[in-house]
Parts: C-alpha cells; sequence; structure tokens
C-alpha cells in the first residue's frame, strides 16, 4: 500500500509544494509533509475540496508520496 501526499499552489506561484497539515503549511520540505496512507484517499479528496471552498486562491493536488502522479486535483485546471 503506498502513501499519499496533499500539495498546494497559490494563484501566480509556478509549483506546488508539499502541505504540512498540522500546521497548514505550505510549501515546506518533504521531511515536514503529512504522510496520509493510501486507504484514506477519499477522505483527503474530501478535505482537499473543502479545503479548496475555504481558499479558492489555491488549487490543491494529491500524489502519491515522492512523485509527480495526481491522483486528484481541486481547482485551479482539473486534472
Amino acid at each position: 500500500m503506498a502513501n499519499l501526499m496533499l500539495y498546494a499552489k497559490e494563484k501566480g506561484d509556478k509549483r506546488f509544494g508539499a502541505v504540512d497539515m498540522a500546521s497548514h503549511t505550505f510549501p515546506v520540505g518533504l521531511m515536514y509533509a503529512t504522510i496520509v496512507p493510501e486507504a484514506k484517499l477519499e477522505v483527503l479528496k474530501q478535505r482537499a475540496s473543502l479545503l479548496h471552498k475555504m481558499n479558492p486562491r489555491i488549487t490543491f493536488q494529491i500524489r502519491y508520496a515522492g512523485t509527480a502522479t495526481v491522483l486528484f486535483q481541486a481547482g485551479g485546471d482539473e486534472a
């Protein structure tokens, strides 16, 4: 079973950065990013959608940890 990470990018930013969900900050180094088990994918999708509704200028992506494979995107140009 793989692990997931939440990434975020504000309007005008060029790159996505990993999110530390405990301190509600981004971008953070991968060492500080929150890791979520793949079994919690649906919960993470709901949180990403809710976070985007609360912060419409920010696009959120769920990816496998350490990869560029996007599983879900809330906001921006939907993946």
